[in-house]
Protein backbone atom coordinates (compact mmCIF):
# COMPACT_ATOMS: atom_id res chain seq x y z
CA UNK A 1 0.00 0.00 0.00
CA UNK A 2 1.33 3.45 -0.88
CA UNK A 3 0.82 6.11 1.78
CA UNK A 4 0.37 9.74 0.93
CA UNK A 5 3.00 12.09 2.34
CA UNK A 6 0.88 13.21 5.30
CA UNK A 7 0.04 9.64 6.34
CA UNK A 8 3.67 8.65 5.96
CA UNK A 9 4.80 11.49 8.23
CA UNK A 10 2.26 10.45 10.85
CA UNK A 11 3.34 6.82 10.69
CA UNK A 12 7.01 7.80 10.87
CA UNK A 13 6.32 9.96 13.91
CA UNK A 14 4.49 7.03 15.49
CA UNK A 15 7.45 4.75 14.77
CA UNK A 16 9.80 7.20 16.46
CA UNK A 17 7.48 7.48 19.45
CA UNK A 18 7.08 3.71 19.71
CA UNK A 19 10.84 3.20 19.57
CA UNK A 20 11.27 5.92 22.16
CA UNK A 21 8.63 4.49 24.51
CA UNK A 22 10.15 1.02 24.50
CA UNK A 23 13.53 2.42 25.41
CA UNK A 24 12.25 4.82 28.04
CA UNK A 25 11.21 1.79 30.08
CA UNK A 26 14.64 0.23 29.72
CA UNK A 27 16.86 3.28 30.11
CA UNK A 28 17.26 5.99 32.66
CA UNK A 29 16.86 9.56 31.49
CA UNK A 30 14.20 11.44 29.61
CA UNK A 31 14.16 11.71 25.83
CA UNK A 32 16.31 14.34 24.15
CA UNK A 33 13.81 16.77 22.69
CA UNK A 34 14.51 18.65 19.46
CA UNK A 35 12.15 21.39 18.35
CA UNK A 36 11.47 21.68 14.64
CA UNK A 37 9.86 24.81 13.20
CA UNK A 38 8.65 24.60 9.61
CA UNK A 39 6.03 26.27 7.38
CA UNK A 40 3.29 23.64 7.37
CA UNK A 41 0.66 26.15 6.26
CA UNK A 42 0.81 29.33 4.21
CA UNK A 43 2.25 29.65 0.72
CA UNK A 44 5.01 27.02 1.11
CA UNK A 45 3.54 23.98 2.88
CA UNK A 46 5.32 21.53 0.55
CA UNK A 47 8.66 22.84 1.75
CA UNK A 48 7.63 22.54 5.37
CA UNK A 49 6.29 19.02 4.98
CA UNK A 50 9.53 17.87 3.36
CA UNK A 51 11.55 19.44 6.18
CA UNK A 52 9.34 17.66 8.70
CA UNK A 53 9.61 14.36 6.85
CA UNK A 54 13.41 14.50 6.57
CA UNK A 55 13.74 15.23 10.28
CA UNK A 56 11.29 12.47 11.23
CA UNK A 57 13.15 9.91 9.13
CA UNK A 58 16.43 10.93 10.77
CA UNK A 59 15.01 10.68 14.28
CA UNK A 60 13.51 7.25 13.55
CA UNK A 61 16.90 6.05 12.27
CA UNK A 62 18.76 7.52 15.26
CA UNK A 63 16.40 5.85 17.71
CA UNK A 64 16.59 2.53 15.88
CA UNK A 65 20.37 2.70 16.28
CA UNK A 66 20.09 3.24 20.03
CA UNK A 67 19.50 6.97 20.42
CA UNK A 68 22.06 9.45 21.73
CA UNK A 69 23.90 9.08 25.04
CA UNK A 70 21.62 6.14 25.80
CA UNK A 71 18.56 8.35 25.47
CA UNK A 72 15.92 8.34 22.74
CA UNK A 73 15.33 11.43 20.62
CA UNK A 74 11.90 13.05 20.47
CA UNK A 75 11.02 15.48 17.67
CA UNK A 76 8.46 18.17 18.51
CA UNK A 77 7.13 19.97 15.44
CA UNK A 78 5.49 23.38 15.26
CA UNK A 79 4.11 25.31 12.29
CA UNK A 80 5.92 28.66 12.02
CA UNK A 81 3.46 29.81 9.31
CA UNK A 82 6.33 31.82 7.78
CA UNK A 83 5.61 34.32 10.51
CA UNK A 84 8.29 35.72 12.85
CA UNK A 85 5.80 36.14 15.68
CA UNK A 86 4.70 32.51 15.38
CA UNK A 87 8.35 31.50 15.40
CA UNK A 88 9.05 33.36 18.62
CA UNK A 89 5.91 32.00 20.27
CA UNK A 90 6.80 28.41 19.33
CA UNK A 91 10.34 28.73 20.67
CA UNK A 92 9.05 30.20 23.93
CA UNK A 93 6.51 27.39 24.25
CA UNK A 94 8.96 24.58 23.59
CA UNK A 95 11.75 26.06 25.68
CA UNK A 96 9.26 26.07 28.54
CA UNK A 97 9.03 22.30 27.99
CA UNK A 98 12.78 21.98 28.37
CA UNK A 99 13.77 22.00 24.68
CA UNK A 100 17.34 23.28 24.24
CA UNK A 101 17.97 22.66 20.56
CA UNK A 102 15.90 23.77 17.58
CA UNK A 103 16.05 23.41 13.80
CA UNK A 104 14.07 25.07 11.03
CA UNK A 105 14.44 28.54 9.64
CA UNK A 106 13.27 27.77 6.11
CA UNK A 107 12.92 31.50 5.44
CA UNK A 108 15.28 34.29 6.49
CA UNK A 109 12.63 36.35 8.30
CA UNK A 110 11.69 33.50 10.63
CA UNK A 111 15.33 32.52 11.17
CA UNK A 112 16.18 36.10 12.16
CA UNK A 113 13.32 36.05 14.65
CA UNK A 114 14.59 32.77 16.07
CA UNK A 115 18.16 34.03 16.40
CA UNK A 116 16.90 37.12 18.20
CA UNK A 117 15.16 35.24 20.99
CA UNK A 118 17.81 32.59 21.67
CA UNK A 119 19.69 34.37 24.50
CA UNK A 120 16.52 34.88 26.51
CA UNK A 121 15.60 31.18 26.38
CA UNK A 122 19.16 29.78 26.44
CA UNK A 123 18.68 27.60 23.35
CA UNK A 124 20.47 26.74 20.09
CA UNK A 125 18.91 27.11 16.63
CA UNK A 126 20.11 25.61 13.33
CA UNK A 127 18.74 26.79 9.99
CA UNK A 128 18.04 24.40 7.13
CA UNK A 129 17.32 26.76 4.22
CA UNK A 130 17.29 30.46 5.20
CA UNK A 131 20.04 32.08 3.16
CA UNK A 132 19.97 35.82 3.91
CA UNK A 133 23.56 36.87 4.55
CA UNK A 134 22.76 38.91 7.66
CA UNK A 135 22.17 35.73 9.69
CA UNK A 136 25.91 35.08 9.89
CA UNK A 137 26.98 38.71 9.41
CA UNK A 138 25.33 41.72 11.10
CA UNK A 139 22.75 39.57 12.93
CA UNK A 140 25.24 36.90 14.00
CA UNK A 141 24.17 35.04 17.14
CA UNK A 142 26.54 32.96 19.27
CA UNK A 143 23.64 30.53 19.65
CA UNK A 144 22.60 30.38 15.97
CA UNK A 145 24.06 28.12 13.29
CA UNK A 146 23.40 27.86 9.57
CA UNK A 147 23.76 24.35 8.12
CA UNK A 148 22.63 25.33 4.63
CA UNK A 149 24.48 27.65 2.27
CA UNK A 150 24.28 31.39 2.66
CA UNK A 151 23.31 33.49 -0.33
CA UNK A 152 26.93 34.62 -0.50
CA UNK A 153 28.19 31.06 -0.90
CA UNK A 154 25.46 29.68 -3.16
CA UNK A 155 25.48 32.69 -5.47
CA UNK A 156 29.24 32.62 -5.95
CA UNK A 157 29.17 28.88 -6.59
CA UNK A 158 26.44 29.34 -9.20
CA UNK A 159 28.43 32.13 -10.82
CA UNK A 160 31.41 29.81 -11.03
CA UNK A 161 29.26 27.12 -12.65
CA UNK A 162 27.95 29.64 -15.20
CA UNK A 163 31.47 30.55 -16.22
CA UNK A 164 32.50 26.91 -16.53
CA UNK A 165 29.47 25.65 -18.43
CA UNK A 166 28.52 28.72 -20.50
CA UNK A 167 31.68 30.72 -21.20
CA UNK A 168 30.19 32.35 -24.30
CA UNK A 169 27.02 33.55 -22.54
CA UNK A 170 28.14 36.82 -20.97
CA UNK A 171 25.12 39.14 -20.64
CA UNK A 172 23.67 38.24 -17.23
CA UNK A 173 20.81 39.76 -15.29
CA UNK A 174 18.37 38.48 -12.69
CA UNK A 175 14.86 38.54 -11.31
CA UNK A 176 14.76 38.62 -7.51
CA UNK A 177 12.43 39.39 -4.66
CA UNK A 178 12.70 42.94 -3.37
CA UNK A 179 13.91 41.94 0.09
CA UNK A 180 17.13 41.15 1.90
CA UNK A 181 17.23 37.53 0.74
CA UNK A 182 16.78 38.49 -2.92
CA UNK A 183 19.34 41.29 -2.72
CA UNK A 184 21.85 38.98 -1.00
CA UNK A 185 21.42 36.33 -3.65
CA UNK A 186 21.88 38.76 -6.53
CA UNK A 187 24.98 40.39 -5.02
CA UNK A 188 26.56 36.99 -4.53
CA UNK A 189 25.72 35.64 -7.97
CA UNK A 190 26.93 38.81 -9.70
CA UNK A 191 30.14 38.67 -7.66
CA UNK A 192 30.67 35.06 -8.75
CA UNK A 193 30.05 35.84 -12.41
CA UNK A 194 32.31 38.89 -12.24
CA UNK A 195 35.12 36.91 -10.60
CA UNK A 196 35.00 33.59 -12.44
CA UNK A 197 34.34 34.59 -16.04
CA UNK A 198 37.81 36.16 -16.38
CA UNK A 199 39.42 33.27 -14.48
CA UNK A 200 37.60 30.41 -16.18
CA UNK A 201 36.24 31.73 -19.49
CA UNK A 202 38.98 34.26 -20.16
CA UNK A 203 36.55 37.12 -20.72
CA UNK A 204 34.58 39.74 -18.82
CA UNK A 205 30.88 39.26 -18.13
CA UNK A 206 28.35 42.05 -18.61
CA UNK A 207 26.34 42.44 -15.40
CA UNK A 208 22.94 44.05 -15.99
CA UNK A 209 20.91 45.40 -13.07
CA UNK A 210 18.34 42.86 -11.84
CA UNK A 211 14.57 43.25 -11.87
CA UNK A 212 13.01 43.15 -8.41
CA UNK A 213 9.50 41.79 -7.81
CA UNK A 214 7.23 41.68 -4.78
CA UNK A 215 6.93 38.43 -2.86
CA UNK A 216 3.73 36.78 -4.11
CA UNK A 217 3.73 38.60 -7.47
CA UNK A 218 2.06 36.63 -10.26
CA UNK A 219 1.91 39.08 -13.18
CA UNK A 220 5.28 39.43 -14.90
CA UNK A 221 4.35 41.06 -18.20
CA UNK A 222 6.30 44.25 -17.50
CA UNK A 223 9.36 42.29 -16.42
CA UNK A 224 9.16 40.10 -19.52
CA UNK A 225 8.93 43.15 -21.78
CA UNK A 226 11.96 44.68 -20.08
CA UNK A 227 14.01 41.54 -20.64
CA UNK A 228 12.92 41.16 -24.25
CA UNK A 229 13.90 44.75 -25.09
CA UNK A 230 17.38 44.59 -23.57
CA UNK A 231 20.66 42.73 -24.13
CA UNK A 232 19.96 40.03 -21.49
CA UNK A 233 20.80 36.49 -22.62
CA UNK A 234 20.94 34.70 -19.26
CA UNK A 235 18.99 35.04 -16.01
CA UNK A 236 19.54 34.32 -12.35
CA UNK A 237 16.18 33.66 -10.65
CA UNK A 238 15.62 34.20 -6.93
CA UNK A 239 11.90 34.42 -6.24
CA UNK A 240 9.18 31.88 -5.41
CA UNK A 241 7.32 31.51 -8.73
CA UNK A 242 9.54 31.14 -11.82
CA UNK A 243 7.04 28.66 -13.29
CA UNK A 244 4.42 31.38 -13.76
CA UNK A 245 7.05 33.66 -15.26
CA UNK A 246 8.05 31.02 -17.81
CA UNK A 247 4.44 30.33 -18.74
CA UNK A 248 3.69 34.03 -19.28
CA UNK A 249 6.91 34.61 -21.22
CA UNK A 250 6.62 31.74 -23.67
CA UNK A 251 4.27 33.52 -26.13
CA UNK A 252 6.87 36.31 -26.45
CA UNK A 253 9.50 33.84 -27.66
CA UNK A 254 11.94 34.54 -24.88
CA UNK A 255 13.27 30.98 -24.89
CA UNK A 256 15.04 31.98 -28.11
CA UNK A 257 16.53 34.98 -26.31
CA UNK A 258 17.35 33.69 -22.82
CA UNK A 259 19.92 30.93 -23.23
CA UNK A 260 20.51 29.95 -19.59
CA UNK A 261 18.45 30.05 -16.38
CA UNK A 262 19.99 29.75 -12.91
CA UNK A 263 17.36 29.28 -10.20
CA UNK A 264 18.68 29.73 -6.68
CA UNK A 265 16.71 27.14 -4.79
CA UNK A 266 13.17 26.24 -5.84
CA UNK A 267 14.47 22.72 -6.45
CA UNK A 268 12.04 19.92 -7.27
CA UNK A 269 9.01 22.09 -6.55
CA UNK A 270 9.96 24.14 -9.62
CA UNK A 271 10.82 21.11 -11.74
CA UNK A 272 7.42 19.57 -11.02
CA UNK A 273 5.67 22.85 -11.80
CA UNK A 274 7.43 23.30 -15.15
CA UNK A 275 7.45 19.68 -16.32
CA UNK A 276 7.34 19.49 -20.10
CA UNK A 277 7.33 23.30 -20.30
CA UNK A 278 10.90 23.47 -19.01
CA UNK A 279 13.06 25.73 -21.20
CA UNK A 280 16.53 24.54 -22.29
CA UNK A 281 19.50 24.99 -19.96
CA UNK A 282 17.42 25.40 -16.81
CA UNK A 283 19.37 24.88 -13.57
CA UNK A 284 18.24 24.89 -9.97
CA UNK A 285 20.08 24.71 -6.65
CA UNK A 286 19.27 22.18 -3.97
CA UNK A 287 20.22 21.80 -0.32
CA UNK A 288 20.74 18.11 -1.07
CA UNK A 289 20.52 16.42 -4.45
CA UNK A 290 20.13 12.71 -3.78
CA UNK A 291 21.76 11.55 -7.04
CA UNK A 292 25.10 12.95 -5.91
CA UNK A 293 25.25 10.83 -2.75
CA UNK A 294 23.17 7.65 -2.81
CA UNK A 295 25.98 5.66 -4.44
CA UNK A 296 28.68 7.11 -2.16
CA UNK A 297 27.25 7.52 1.34
CA UNK A 298 25.36 4.62 2.98
CA UNK A 299 23.27 6.99 5.11
CA UNK A 300 22.15 8.83 1.98
CA UNK A 301 21.11 5.54 0.40
CA UNK A 302 19.19 4.62 3.56
CA UNK A 303 17.39 7.95 3.57
CA UNK A 304 16.50 7.60 -0.10
CA UNK A 305 15.24 4.04 0.42
CA UNK A 306 13.20 4.96 3.50
CA UNK A 307 11.70 7.96 1.73
CA UNK A 308 10.79 5.98 -1.38
CA UNK A 309 9.37 3.08 0.62
CA UNK A 310 7.10 5.38 2.55
CA UNK A 311 5.99 7.82 -0.12
CA UNK A 312 6.28 5.91 -3.39
CA UNK A 313 8.23 8.89 -4.73
CA UNK A 314 11.77 8.50 -6.07
CA UNK A 315 12.74 12.19 -6.14
CA UNK A 316 13.13 13.58 -2.62
CA UNK A 317 13.69 17.30 -2.46
CA UNK A 318 16.72 18.94 -0.92
CA UNK A 319 14.58 19.92 2.07
CA UNK A 320 14.33 16.26 3.03
CA UNK A 321 18.09 15.86 2.98
CA UNK A 322 19.06 19.06 4.80
CA UNK A 323 16.54 18.46 7.58
CA UNK A 324 17.88 14.92 8.01
CA UNK A 325 21.38 16.39 8.13
CA UNK A 326 20.41 18.83 10.89
CA UNK A 327 19.20 15.98 13.10
CA UNK A 328 22.38 14.02 12.41
CA UNK A 329 24.58 17.01 13.24
CA UNK A 330 22.75 17.60 16.50
CA UNK A 331 23.09 13.92 17.42
CA UNK A 332 26.84 14.00 16.81
CA UNK A 333 27.31 17.31 18.66
CA UNK A 334 25.30 16.17 21.69
CA UNK A 335 27.27 12.92 21.81
CA UNK A 336 30.52 14.92 21.70
CA UNK A 337 29.29 17.36 24.36
CA UNK A 338 28.21 14.49 26.58
CA UNK A 339 25.01 16.32 27.40
CA UNK A 340 21.78 17.49 25.81
CA UNK A 341 21.00 19.94 28.58
CA UNK A 342 24.00 22.29 28.61
CA UNK A 343 23.66 24.87 25.84
CA UNK A 344 27.25 26.09 26.17
CA UNK A 345 28.59 22.55 25.81
CA UNK A 346 26.48 21.91 22.70
CA UNK A 347 27.61 25.20 21.12
CA UNK A 348 31.23 24.29 21.88
CA UNK A 349 30.75 20.91 20.20
CA UNK A 350 29.28 22.56 17.11
CA UNK A 351 31.80 25.38 16.73
CA UNK A 352 34.70 24.88 14.31
CA UNK A 353 33.77 21.21 13.93
CA UNK A 354 33.08 18.86 11.02
CA UNK A 355 30.13 16.49 10.84
CA UNK A 356 29.04 13.58 8.66
CA UNK A 357 25.73 14.04 6.86
CA UNK A 358 23.78 12.51 3.99
CA UNK A 359 25.24 15.33 1.88
CA UNK A 360 28.86 14.69 2.81
CA UNK A 361 30.88 16.52 5.43
CA UNK A 362 29.75 19.90 6.77
CA UNK A 363 32.10 22.16 8.75
CA UNK A 364 31.09 25.17 10.84
CA UNK A 365 33.30 28.25 10.65
CA UNK A 366 33.73 30.89 13.36
CA UNK A 367 30.69 32.74 11.95
CA UNK A 368 28.63 29.55 12.46
CA UNK A 369 28.19 29.17 8.70
CA UNK A 370 28.65 25.62 7.43
CA UNK A 371 30.69 24.87 4.35
CA UNK A 372 30.38 21.68 2.32
CA UNK A 373 29.01 20.83 -1.11
CA UNK A 374 27.02 23.11 -3.36
CA UNK A 375 24.40 21.03 -5.20
CA UNK A 376 22.96 22.09 -8.55
CA UNK A 377 21.27 20.18 -11.31
CA UNK A 378 19.93 20.86 -14.78
CA UNK A 379 16.50 19.44 -15.47
CA UNK A 380 14.96 19.03 -18.89
CA UNK A 381 11.55 18.28 -20.34
CA UNK A 382 10.79 14.63 -21.02
CA UNK A 383 8.07 12.90 -23.01
CA UNK A 384 8.79 9.58 -21.30
CA UNK A 385 8.71 10.64 -17.65
CA UNK A 386 5.27 10.79 -16.03
CA UNK A 387 6.15 14.12 -14.40
CA UNK A 388 7.35 15.57 -17.67
CA UNK A 389 10.95 16.20 -16.64
CA UNK A 390 14.20 14.44 -15.91
CA UNK A 391 17.57 15.29 -14.38
CA UNK A 392 19.90 15.91 -17.31
CA UNK A 393 23.06 16.54 -15.27
CA UNK A 394 24.07 17.42 -11.73
CA UNK A 395 27.10 18.38 -9.73
CA UNK A 396 28.17 18.54 -6.09
CA UNK A 397 31.25 20.69 -5.54
CA UNK A 398 32.94 21.87 -2.36
CA UNK A 399 32.07 25.50 -1.72
CA UNK A 400 34.74 26.44 0.83
CA UNK A 401 36.86 28.04 -1.91
CA UNK A 402 34.09 30.38 -3.08
CA UNK A 403 32.91 31.32 0.42
CA UNK A 404 33.76 34.87 1.52
CA UNK A 405 35.85 35.20 4.71
CA UNK A 406 34.08 34.62 8.01
CA UNK A 407 33.37 38.01 9.61
CA UNK A 408 30.68 37.43 12.26
CA UNK A 409 28.95 40.60 13.39
CA UNK A 410 30.18 42.66 10.44
CA UNK A 411 28.47 43.59 7.20
CA UNK A 412 29.48 41.43 4.26
CA UNK A 413 31.95 43.29 2.09
CA UNK A 414 30.31 44.59 -1.09
CA UNK A 415 32.14 43.10 -4.07
CA UNK A 416 30.11 44.84 -6.78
Amino acid sequence: MRLNRRDFMLSTAALGAATMSSRVLAQSGDPIRIGLLAPLTGFAPDLGRDVQLGAQLAVAQINKAGGVLGRPVELIVRDDKINPNETVAAIRELSGMGVKVFAGGVFTATALAAFGILPSVDAVFMTVHANGDTLTQEKFSPLGFRLNESAAIRGRAAGRLAAKRYPDVVNWSGITTDNEAGDSQWRAFAAGVRKYYPLVAGKEANIIDPIRVKVGANDFKNEIAQIMSGPVEALMLSFPDPATLVQQARPFGWENKVKVFMDMGNDIVLANALGKRTPPNFWTCSDWHYSAYVDKIPEAKQLFDDYRAGTGDDRPSGYVGIAHAAMAVYAQAIATAGTADDTAAIVSALENSTFDTVGGKRSFRKDHQATGDTNMYRFASSDEDTRGWEVAEFFAEDNAEVAPPATPGAKLADEL
